[in-house]
């Protein structure tokens, strides 16, 4: 398998390594999107949307809730590292934005059952759900080689982390008749990647969750999709560029676009498929690979 193949699956997580040196344009459209973002706008697309996000205290997460918090919407957003998450709520706060954080661990049903009740109690409902949360393989080895831990850990928050979000948010959806999901799946959800298998499975199970929950909701208006990003800049391109001793320039050339996508872009892929514009898009896995997987 060739690094590029490896490489090319690891660009889902959210969050931005403290110390590492990203591709010049990716740290300079990351950067600038986020905090061209972060300033409110009277009534925005999202305007008195509520909007819940897993896994947003750093990274694609972190910028799609100060986005969406910027367009309007009251965001409330769970992570593991509460410092985090109180350092995003703060700033979007500072910037004039709606946003509760809440500690929540996507792999405890508890976690996840109470998050969402906690949303519906602070906003009163839950609009738009992004299940964004998710981790890498442990260990990059042949599949022989992995331990059913290496499976069951990566599985447990990207899979059963996005089955539980949605089960408990669909019935809170049902009872106000409607609202959107968006699940955060990978380009390794629509090909096999070697040496990450339990990353691989995990997010292909993400892209058949959104396929049989879109089928079962969509007549009774609740509106399921997911998106498969490519390269994009975050902690995880990060250490396997730095386990394969590569740099994203070197990362950018098997893409199309000839550059790793920064967090802001990602965001904005986010919104617009939580948004009535894409009323008509159910169950599919969007393409944001930055051609990838286009041929």
């Amino acid at each position: 398998m060739s690094r590029r193949r490896l490489l090319g699956a690891t660009g889902v997580a959210a969050g931005v390594a403290a110390g590492a040196v990203p591709h010049p344009a990716a740290a300079r459209g990351g950067q600038e999107d986020q905090e061209d973002e972060a300033a409110p706008r009277p009534a925005g697309r999202l305007a008195d949307k509520v909007v819940l996000i897993t896994g947003a205290t750093s990274g694609i997460g972190e910028a799609a809730a100060r986005l969406m918090a910027a367009e309007g919407a009251r965001v409330f957003f769970c992570g593991r590292r509460a410092h985090l998450g109180r350092r995003v709520e703060a700033r979007i706060r500072a910037s004039g934005g709606e946003a509760t954080y809440r500690r929540a661990d996507v792999r405890e049903e508890a976690d996840v059952e109470n998050l969402v009740a906690a949303c519906v109690e602070r906003y009163g409902r839950v609009d738009i759900a992004y299940n964004n949360a998710g981790v890498e393989s442990p260990r990059a080895v042949r599949l022989h080689e992995q331990s059913l831990r290496d499976l069951t850990d990566v599985w447990r928050t990207n899979t059963a982390g996005v089955f539980l979000g949605m089960k408990y948010e669909i019935p809170r959806m049902l009872a106000r008749g409607g609202g959107v999901i968006v699940n955060t799946a990978s380009i390794s959800a629509e090909v096999g990647f070697a040496t990450i298998a339990p990353y691989n499975a995990s997010k292909h199970a993400v892209a058949s969750l959104t396929k049989v929950a879109a089928l079962e909701y969509a007549a009774e208006g609740v509106r399921v999709s997911a998106f498969a990003p490519g390269a994009v800049d975050t902690p995880m391109l990060r250490r396997a560029a730095e386990a394969f001793g590569m740099t994203y320039e070197q990362i950018a050339r098997d893409y199309p676009i000839g550059r790793i996508v920064p967090a802001g872009e990602m965001a904005r892929v986010m919104m617009w498929l939580g948004s009535a514009d894409a009323a008509p898009l159910v169950g599919t896995d969007v393409d944001v690979s930055g051609g990838y997987l286009t041929g």
